[in-house]
């Protein structure tokens, strides 16, 4: 049996450095015809001081806000993305754009599972080893912790 990768999840930050990353992304799909998931993380806005002055129902409608407004930015760079690269035929791998809220790297793995993916493709800052034990790497998460070969692209450099 042939080595195969039917499904890759792209793992956005929303950083300007994004595209970049998603290039990758797509190139990977479109070598293997893999199906492309797109995604972001935004973080969880549990314990915020103003969450004591409204409501429940305001604060899951704040939320749902939030995460729209994450996919509607996802979508727009993409659509940004594919009329600057006509040639990578963006709509014919990508299958699905999704913003979701929480840890992260949790919520990343829990997506690549969730599409069973075959790879996750990501960027990556290269904090030093001082600053990922204090900021703390998803990337770093998420290469522990997949199931799937994770690639990883060098931004911000």
């Amino acid at each position: 049996m042939a080595y195969q990768i039917k499904s890759i999840l792209y793992a956005s930050d929303l950083t300007p450095r994004s595209p970049a990353v998603f290039r990758h992304a797509v190139g990977l799909a479109s070598k293997f015809e893999a199906k492309l998931h797109a995604m972001t993380v935004s973080l969880p806005a549990t314990g915020l001081p103003y969450m004591e002055f409204m409501s429940e129902e305001k604060f899951d409608q704040m939320r749902a806000a939030g995460q729209s407004k994450d996919e509607d930015l996802l979508r727009q760079r993409i659509a940004v993305f594919s009329e600057a690269h006509p040639e990578m035929d963006v709509a014919n791998v990508l299958t699905s754009i999704r913003a979701v809220e929480g840890d992260p790297a949790r919520c990343i793995l829990d997506m690549a599972k969730h599409v069973l993916a075959d790879m996750i493709v990501m960027g990556s800052r290269g904090h030093s080893a001082i600053g990922e034990l204090i900021l703390g790497s998803v990337a770093h998460k998420v290469t522990m912790k997949a199931d799937v070969p994770v690639i990883l692209v060098p931004i911000d450099r």
